[in-house]
């Protein structure tokens, strides 16, 4: 599932094959599109950058256009540098040259003005995001710290407290940072809270450069006991979204 290491990475790839370039193809051919009918605006603009802001990326153009995705749970960016066009239907198709880039389905996929863009509610609301060189770490405490009276690994899901966090994420960071889940964050002292949270960047960095995530713990408990001590994981769903945590009860109190 995408989560803020996948969109740092799509929009990495996205800038390295289309940044400075005039785009010469931009089109929605899936009707069921939310741009079906505006792609060609961006045709004969030139794309100027590509940012990702938690799970958000934002593409923004020449002439005060920007492309705004949320890929959900299951949308996808797909680039390719040798002229061919990534097959399957595409909401969003970009090409200059040789390179080609592809959006499909996600949560949200829209075309807006920089304005628009700057002062969407959305994203003027999210926390910091590790992977960001903005990246405010003392913000990001004090909005963990804020939250109290959650459960620890709800709280790591919420965007407004550490953008780009997904699930599979905040089940590691909690477990190298040898956290339950189902502490509450008031519980946690300086400490803990300081290595949940460094924790978390670090499994997003590591991702980012690697090109996968780590999983000590993430579905486990399909794979054996904790790499740890052996015991067997957990798992249940958690928060009002229900997402499955998976933890040690041996190795994270």
């Amino acid at each position: 599932m995408p989560e803020g290491d996948t969109i740092h990475r799509a929009a990495r790839r996205l800038e390295g094959a289309l940044a400075g370039r005039e785009i010469g193809l931009a089109a929605a051919p899936d009707p069921r599109s939310p741009v079906h009918g505006r792609a060609q605006q961006l045709q004969g603009t030139v794309l100027e950058r590509v940012e990702a802001r938690g799970k958000h990326l934002l593409a923004h153009f020449s002439g005060d256009l920007v492309i705004h995705s949320h890929l959900g749970m299951n949308g996808r960016w797909r680039i390719r540098t040798d002229g061919r066009v990534p097959p399957g239907p595409a909401w969003l198709l970009l090409a200059s040259g040789p390179a080609v880039a592809a959006q499909s389905g996600g949560k949200l996929l829209r075309l807006v003005s920089e304005s628009r863009a700057r002062n969407d509610p959305a994203l003027m609301q999210l926390g910091p995001d590790p992977l960001r060189p903005d990246y405010d770490r003392a913000e990001a405490l004090r909005r963990l710290r804020a939250a109290a009276g959650r459960e620890v690994g709800d709280a790591l899901l919420d965007q407004r407290i550490l953008a780009g966090v997904g699930n599979a994420i905040r089940n590691e960071a909690c477990y190298q940072a040898a956290v339950s889940p189902w502490r509450r964050v008031g519980e946690l002292d300086a400490l803990e809270l300081e290595t949940l949270v460094d924790e978390t960047r670090e499994i997003m960095l590591e991702s980012l450069r690697r090109g996968r995530r780590p999983r000590s713990v993430y579905r486990a408990n399909r794979r054996g006991g904790c790499p740890r001590c052996g015991a067997a994981i957990d798992a249940r769903g958690q928060g009002d979204a229900n997402r499955t945590a998976y933890w040690c009860p041996g190795c994270q109190t």
